[in-house]
């Protein structure tokens, strides 16, 4: 099996190529823009390209049997800055590759990276999502999220493709760096490990679905050989907390306080979602999956890892 990976530079794409590396599970190939050191690492093929480019896409899905689609510029807080330019650089990039797979005529299976926590139409009623209810994104990065997956679901229709999309909520489980804008747990530890300031795009009260990259692969693991030509799971862990809850949490596993910098600029975080949850019975029912991570025991580990990588480092030097 050729696997092939779109955005594997990201913290999910990054952990999912080491974990298929990991257990050997075919031949990897990723597309790249710039060539890093890190992949050589996986043993995987780079395609050194752009999804922009009709050429490159068709040389990256050439004989791949499964895509994992993670490629996407921008966050909910920022996508609203330039509209035009988020569609262009998010919903071309992924119908160039669409198009080179009905060139090829491979019938790829892809797993599309999409969005639970952006998409859904806002509810007051605070009860889990679940795939069926309606979407209505709030930004721009949601309504990326939901073309795409309407673009994949007539591909798949047409036979040219068979498709799951992953609808995840917030993934955490290694540090992210301190400026980026998405990744709220990841970045904090990192921040605040480094005696910075967290800074809290929106509302401390919004709630959100936080889910392990060890149960994300753990779902991927499940869908690499689809059921059905085109479904969509929710990903999550069906428990809500707030940015507050979060960083009180982080608070108590390093054990002093943090300082919060609360961004004020109108620009950043007005629209995002107050309440986003997921129902994720219909992976449960239909894949036997279920997630296993403690919200508080993932992020005890990602600290706990942190200083002990911090020991070594000082030990060597």
């Amino acid at each position: 099996m050729v696997i092939g990976f779109t955005g594997s530079n990201g913290f999910i794409g990054s952990y999912l190529v080491r974990a298929v590396s990991a257990r050997q599970m075919g031949k990897i190939r990723v597309l790249l823009r710039s060539l890093p050191a890190a992949r050589e690492e996986s043993g995987a093929e780079v395609v050194h390209g752009d999804l922009l480019s009709a050429k490159d896409c068709e040389r990256f899905a050439q004989n791949v049997n499964l895509i994992i689609y993670l490629a996407h510029c921008n966050a909910p807080v920022n996508s609203d800055l330039d509209q035009p330019n988020d569609a262009l650089v998010n919903i071309v990039p992924l119908l160039n590759l669409v198009q080179a797979i009905q060139a090829l005529q491979t019938r790829p299976h892809v797993i599309y990276f999409s969005s639970g926590g952006a998409i859904y139409r806002r509810s007051p009623h605070r009860v889990p999502f679940q795939e069926t209810d309606p979407c209505e994104p709030s930004t721009s990065y949601g309504i990326q999220k939901l073309a795409a997956e309407h673009y994949l679901r007539l591909a798949a229709e047409r036979g040219h493709l068979t498709c799951t999309v992953l609808r995840p909520g917030n993934a955490y489980g290694t540090l992210l760096p301190q400026q980026r804008m998405q990744g709220l747990i990841g970045v904090a530890i990192n921040n605040v490990l480094n005696q910075k300031p967290v800074r809290v795009f929106g509302s401390m009260d919004n709630v959100r679905d936080y889910v392990h990259l060890e149960d994300i692969w753990s779902l991927v693991e499940k869908v690499i050989r689809p059921k059905e030509a085109f479904t969509i799971l929710n990903v999550g862990s069906g428990r809500g907390y707030s940015v507050r809850e979060v960083l009180h949490t982080i608070e108590e596993c390093v054990g002093f306080p943090l300082q919060i910098e609360t961004v004020q600029n109108p620009e950043y975080g007005t629209w995002l979602t107050e309440w986003v949850v997921l129902d994720v019975t219909r992976a449960q029912r239909e894949l036997n999956w279920a997630p296993k991570v403690d919200f508080r025991d993932g992020i005890r580990a990602m600290v706990t890892n942190w200083r002990a990588d911090a020991q070594h480092q000082a030990a060597q030097a």
